[in-house]
């Protein structure tokens, strides 16, 4: 190696060690926590068998988790069933959540953490409000942006504010409460298997009739019904497809079916499987959102069994309406047309 040569590997390695000390100086150290801080709630920790209610408003909706004889529902929705460990997650986070230290006690730097009020224009804030039995409240406070490399250790922190008190915290711990009641709900609608399907017909408010059908189980392709002369399916597959709109069904959001505005302009639905299940749907576009309502029933003659699942899926489902993907919600709300040759962007698979 030439003198030239050495000295430009040294002028490198010397600057590379410098960088190497600076990136180590200016790394943000972990927040070094004190111990024996005061838990936000104390004595949560020993009524959580107590808790009776949950109360959580967002910016665009309240909902309120209610303990019943059944067990946990949504107040607002007929008491729709909660998913119990999400609940009991929630109650025991707040039972945890502990003072780090005061911020801010401007109103006017409150949206920066996200702490107005979740009924102000623009909030992004959340409230909780847990009550027990007769009503005493266990634990209360809007709850704000998070912090989530706060211990550099993978626990992260959370800004509260509690009451009618302008001050602000830093708190240690997380609440995760969702965006609204779905994300305390099991997500699967339903679950009925493209194998399973028999026929499927949907009614357009327009007129129009989507029909197909197959014979035997062991039939792989679906025939499509009412084909004009001179005209062909966009593909056997697509038509194939159209089976599976109640295959693993998921829910985005949840409200009452009396809440959308299903009369006069829904897609009417009809899955008949080959056990003899009959899946009644209703569904329509609203804006960007697709929604559905369901309710079952048994074919004539069939099995015991399959008369006592449609009564329980009705009994589970047709009070309710489910935001869904679009995916499903194309196939749910499709016009025949939209599966023939030409349809384009249109299509419904």
């Amino acid at each position: 190696m030439s003198p030239r040569s050495f000295f430009t590997f040294a002028v490198l390695t010397s600057l590379l060690v410098v960088g190497a000390i600076l990136a180590v100086f200016s790394r943000p150290a972990p927040v070094e926590i004190p111990k024996d801080r005061p838990l936000v709630y104390s004595g949560l920790e020993t009524k959580i068998n107590d808790v009776s209610e949950i109360k959580v408003e967002t910016p665009s909706r309240t909902f309120t988790l209610s303990r019943t004889d059944a067990g946990w529902g949504i107040k607002e929705l007929s008491n729709f069933p909660v998913v119990f460990d999400k609940l009991k997650t929630v109650v025991v986070q707040l039972s945890q959540l502990r003072f780090l230290e005061p911020k801010t006690n401007d109103p006017e730097r409150y949206a920066r953490l996200n702490l107005r009020d979740p009924s102000a224009k623009g909030a992004s804030s959340k409230q909780i409000t847990v009550l027990a039995k007769g009503g005493d409240v266990l634990a209360k406070g809007i709850v704000g942006k998070k912090n989530e490399d706060l211990f550099g250790n993978g626990r992260s922190g959370t800004y509260m504010r509690f009451g009618d008190e302008k001050k602000t915290w830093l708190i240690e711990g997380s609440l995760d409460l969702g965006e609204g009641p779905a994300d305390w709900t099991l997500k699967t609608i339903v679950d009925i298997n493209r194998g399973a399907v028999k026929k499927l017909e949907i009614r357009s408010p327009k007129g129009g009739d989507v029909v197909i059908q197959r014979d035997k189980a062991s039939q792989k392709d679906f025939k499509f019904q009412g084909v004009p002369q001179g005209k062909r399916q966009r593909g056997q597959w697509e038509t194939n497809d159209m089976a599976k709109l109640l295959e693993k069904l998921e829910l985005k959001d949840i409200r009452l079916a009396q809440d959308i505005p299903f009369e006069g302009k829904a897609y009417l639905g009809r899955i008949i499987t080959f056990d003899g299940l009959v899946l009644n749907t209703r569904a329509i576009k609203d804006g960007k959102k697709y929604w559905i309502n369901l309710r079952a029933e048994a074919f004539p003659g069939s099995d015991k069994k399959v008369e006592t699942r449609a009564r329980d899926i009705s009994d589970a489902l047709s009070k309710y309406a489910f935001e869904v993907d679009e995916k499903p919600g194309k196939k749910l709300t499709c016009e025949h047309i939209n599966l023939l040759e030409g349809a384009g962007i249109n299509a419904c698979a």
